[in-house]
């Protein structure tokens, strides 16, 4: 245990630096963390995101904010219980934790509150949307491009680097990736190095393949080609080992958990989707498919129903109430028996893991959800309605890709006969999205690439800022958007 320092995975330091007259306080640090988050654009942005039942009106309803508040006082309550038992068994000195806790807690919470931040219109099926777009006309709108852009220099050829690395990496869209994205590349919000890492669920590219033993952490893209450097930065500054998570990871995701499992069935009750008898009813039954020997579940269903009487709200009440305890219990109980390997990243699973009944009853709550919440018309019609809409609207951002090189880098300036789409197009698209991508060319333009290799990368910061901006849209807007645009 004493090889465990958190000195070195908690620190003031940003990649922007500045220069400082006095010393610097952690806890200020982490404080200044939360400020930047909160006042952000991309954060408020996630109250007209909604959690599960795109469009919904009634308030008493999730959206994304509200969920990401939930799993964010979940994470406190669970890094506050991880401290108080290194506080009792006497090891918050040796860990370097002693005078730091409000730190610890601090990126645990911004963690947990941002950890939404990339999600699309419609969530996962908005991913879905933008990933088959990409795959299924990513490729000729960059060959059109490359051909215009020929056909006004002479420049011929693409580079293999496009086709193994930038095309699949543009082709999966994943919100953990968009959402460090958004924080840093996007809203610039210069978090601290342990605050970036604490957001970072997944340890691959979208094109890169998993590495046996890395299964779990790797079952998802966690950050795209575009962050490929910061991401090398995080791992040299945070003294974390290539394909390796930071340690406050593990307490956000369990809190995440344990947040949306209770929720989304208190709303699917809310709703009418669910009774709240013929929750508990199917609780219960998809239990004994996981457990036959265990009666936990089915002992807590009991006493909410004696409780609540005919009351739904005070049987959700106790079913979350005393599940809540009961799971951080577990998973400060596993971060501490896990401790080496949590501290190094190199656990390859959540904390609520492990076959035991805190576990199987998380499972069941996920199963319940999927089988008789997900698949109702109710979240099914308008995740359709919310499809078309994306598809749509990024036909209608087609030409912006299928433009040659010199010709978008003159757009601003460029309003001709031949043009005059592009260029109105090119006026909505956000101004602070269109500084990422200069930035971003600006970059390449510093570095050694061949003619073809530059072409192919700006094409690709050029399809990244199509997507951040769709992508960044709520979900009312995206509708209203593609009305407006398509004249329906």
């Amino acid at each position: 245990m004493e090889s465990l320092d958190y000195l070195k995975k908690l620190t003031c330091d940003r990649p922007e630096q500045r220069v400082y007259s006095q010393p610097r306080d952690l806890i200020t640090e982490t404080e200044s963390n939360r400020g930047r988050i909160i006042q952000s654009a991309a954060l408020r942005r996630l109250q007209q995101k909604t959690q599960v039942y795109p469009l919904e009106t009634n308030a008493a309803v999730r959206s994304r904010l509200t969920h990401s508040l939930e799993v964010q006082q979940t994470g406190r309550y669970l890094a506050k219980t991880i401290l108080d038992q290194l506080n009792q068994s006497g090891e918050l000195g040796k860990l370097g934790l002693e005078g730091i806790e409000t730190a610890f807690s601090n990126l645990v919470e911004m963690s947990c509150l941002l950890h939404d931040v990339g999600n699309p219109p419609f969530g996962h099926f908005g991913e879905a949307a933008f990933s088959r777009w990409i795959q299924e006309h990513g490729e000729h709108c960059h060959q059109k491009a490359m051909l215009r852009q020929q056909a006004l220099n002479g420049q011929t050829g693409h580079s293999e680097h496009f086709y193994t690395v930038l095309l699949p990496d543009l082709s999966t869209f994943e919100g953990n990736a968009q959402g460090l994205r958004i924080i840093h590349t996007l809203q610039a919000l210069n978090l601290t190095w342990s605050q970036l890492a604490a957001t970072i669920k997944y340890t691959r590219t979208p094109f890169q393949n998993k590495k046996t033993g890395f299964d779990y952490r790797q079952k998802k893209p966690g950050f795209y080609y575009s962050e490929q450097a910061l991401i090398q930065e995080i791992w040299k500054n945070l003294d974390i080992k290539e394909n390796c998570r930071f340690p406050l990871v593990y307490i956000m995701e369990a809190a995440d958990d344990i947040s949306y499992c209770i929720a989304d069935l208190e709303d699917a009750v809310d709703k009418g989707i669910l009774s709240f008898r013929g929750l508990s009813f199917w609780l219960k039954k998809v239990w004994q498919e996981f457990s036959d020997s265990s009666s936990y579940l089915p002992d807590i269903i009991q006493t909410a129903e004696q409780v609540a009487g005919d009351n739904p709200q005070d049987f959700i009440r106790h079913l979350r109430s005393q599940l809540v305890k009961d799971l951080v219990s577990y998973a400060a109980n596993r971060y501490i028996q896990k401790h080496e390997a949590v501290f190094h990243g190199t656990l390859d699973e959540p904390l609520i893991d492990g076959g035991s009944d805190q576990h199987l009853a998380l499972k069941t709550l996920k199963t319940v959800a999927i089988r008789h919440v997900f698949s109702s018309q109710e979240k099914e019609t308008p995740e359709l309605r919310g499809y078309a809409a994306l598809i749509g609207l990024l036909d209608i951002y087609r030409p912006i890709l299928e433009l040659p090189r010199t010709a978008f880098a003159n757009l601003e300036n460029l309003d001709d006969g031949e043009h005059f789409i592009e260029h109105r197009l090119n006026h909505r698209l956000s101004r602070k999205y269109k500084a990422a991508y200069f930035r971003a060319v600006h970059q390449l333009e510093q570095e050694d690439h061949s003619t073809a290799e530059a072409n192919d990368l700006e094409w690709y910061f050029r399809a990244r800022l199509v997507l951040d901006y769709v992508s960044g849209m709520t979900d009312h807007f995206v509708l209203t958007e593609y009305q407006s645009l398509s004249a329906i």
